[in-house]
């Protein structure tokens, strides 16, 4: 359950956690990580403690760093949903800005992972590029090149393989889903074949 923990202080930078991000939350539990009644009760009862803990959510991303340390995917899909929870009110706090920032220092992943999310989730940017972490200025065989790393890093087959649990393998189909989306959507728009 280490997952929730640096999420929920993430809900609190603002002051307080709102309406929005609980059902945010719930979301994310129910259709992404596909817990059953039993286990998001165990889950939110983890999250309300989190809320209440002392501790910061440096050193909670710290912990959650030094559990997954070998499992990029695992680390960047964990960045992923504290920016879907933090964007879910239609905004992004500077202080919950911050805390997203810092886990990508704390996870080791480069800056522009953090763009690249902050930019699919605020609806600004590049779009498929973004996705991708290309610059639009990439030449197809450049875009190919990428998307077939990122296919052989996200496929499903290789997390589950992994042995991890079911839902990182769920969120790890989802962002499978979108780079290929996203290869789709330039390949069309250059003409590739």
């Amino acid at each position: 359950m280490a997952l929730r923990i640096p999420l929920a202080k993430l809900t609190k930078a603002d002051g307080r956690v709102s309406e929005v991000e609980i059902r945010a939350i719930e979301e994310i539990m129910e259709k992404d990580l596909r817990l059953n009644a039993d286990s998001r009760k165990i889950a939110i009862q983890i999250f309300r403690t989190a809320v209440q803990s002392p501790e910061s959510f440096d050193s909670l991303a710290a912990q959650f760093a030094d559990a997954f340390r070998n499992q990029r995917q695992i680390l960047e899909l964990m960045v992923d949903i504290l920016m879907r929870v933090a964007v879910s009110d239609g905004k992004l706090a500077s202080e919950e800005e911050r805390m997203i920032r810092s886990a990508v220092q704390i996870f080791r992943l480069p800056a522009s992972f953090y763009e690249q999310l902050r930019s699919r989730y605020m609806k600004t940017g590049k779009g498929a590029y973004d996705v991708l972490d290309l610059d639009p200025s990439a030449t197809d065989d450049e875009v190919k090149k990428q998307y077939r790393r990122l296919v052989r890093e996200y496929h499903p087959d290789a997390i589950a393989s992994k042995g991890l649990p079911e839902e990182f393998t769920e969120l790890a189909e989802e962002k499978f889903r979108a780079i290929h989306e996203a290869y789709e959507t330039i390949k069309k728009s250059r003409g590739m074949s």
